[in-house]
């Protein structure tokens, strides 16, 4: 199998300016005017931060992402859904007030800001091809009937997977709260985080499954936080900033965000400070999050067939 290609941009100032100057470059690079025709309906999908957390996406990002599918003739709107535990975020009128204390209106974005499955959780049920645990999803309203879905993932830590990032964005992000709750729920397998993972393989193939050669993701490797955006507290990141990758591959992304956090040096008064996960190409999950196991995780990735995990890097500058 041929290496999928992704590209990146650094987040160091060089001639062509900062990630600002760079990003639309990504976005044109990356071959987002292949993947998306005039009139498309564009699914933006995002994670809008929790109540108390201060690392989350910047909405200038967003922005970004809208203007250039603007110039494409596209119909975007930037999405996220309800959650399942106890926040401000679980159900859809609450969260739009949440969204908009943390900068995210229609009238900031440019387009339509939309909690999808609105004020009653409304998706569509799913078959999942060759599914592990679940047979069947709900995907959220909204999402399901767009034309095409771009995953922006704020990559971070996590402490139920190696790290939150397209995959988990699409899977997770994109469900109804029953199919969050089978997400979870999954008790049948030692250890049960494996049990777990397969779910949300499940999840995130019936979601792909819909936007065939019609995905596009992006992944935010700034402020990359040893807990995501669900908190309601933000700790210091734990490497430095490693930029942004984009592309049409969530597998690949995914795998090529873990390897870069690895090869990076850890971030000085991070968790990671005194731990082999402080040196560069040390493990950065495992002295965070012991339980977790990182190869099981990719394993599984691999064997739904999510993607291409081999991966070659392009630099936009």
């Amino acid at each position: 199998m041929s290496k999928v290609k992704l590209y990146r941009i650094h987040p160091q100032v060089d001639r062509t300016g900062g990630l600002a100057q760079k990003f639309p470059k990504l976005l044109q690079e990356a071959g987002l005017a292949d993947i998306v025709k005039q009139g498309d309906l564009v699914a933006v999908k995002m994670h809008f931060g929790e109540p108390g957390n201060l690392r989350y996406t910047r909405p200038a990002f967003p922005v970004m992402v809208v203007d250039a599918l603007l110039e494409l003739g596209a119909k975007p709107f930037v999405t996220d859904t309800a959650v399942l535990y106890k926040s401000p975020r679980h159900h859809a009128w609450d969260y739009y007030l949440a969204a908009k204390r943390h900068g995210f209106t229609s009238e900031v974005l440019g387009c339509p800001l939309i909690i999808a499955g609105g004020m009653t959780d409304l998706s569509v049920k799913v078959k999942v091809p060759g599914a592990k645990r679940l047979q069947e999803v709900g995907i959220a309203q909204e999402i399901y009937d767009a034309d095409v879905l771009i995953s922006l993932a704020h990559v971070t830590l996590h402490l139920q997977y190696p790290l939150g990032a397209s995959i988990k964005n699409v899977a997770m992000g994109c469900a109804d709260i029953p199919t969050k709750t089978a997400m979870h729920d999954i008790r049948t397998t030692k250890p049960r985080l494996v049990g777990q993972y397969q779910a949300t393989m499940d999840v995130a193939k019936a979601v792909l499954s819909g936007f065939e050669k019609k995905f596009f993701g992006i992944n935010l490797l700034l402020d990359v936080t040893p807990d995501c955006d669900c908190w309601n507290k933000s700790d210091v990141p734990i490497v430095p900033d490693l930029g942004i990758l984009a592309g049409t591959d969530p597998n690949g992304l995914d795998q090529a965000s873990y390897d870069l956090i690895t090869a990076a040096p850890g971030y000085p008064g991070s968790k990671l400070d005194g731990t082999d996960g402080a040196v560069a190409g040390g493990n950065k999950v495992t002295p965070i999050y012991p339980n977790i196991d990182c190869k099981a995780y990719f394993d599984i990735a691999n064997q739904s067939k999510l993607g291409n995990p081999d991966y070659e890097i392009v630099t936009i500058s």
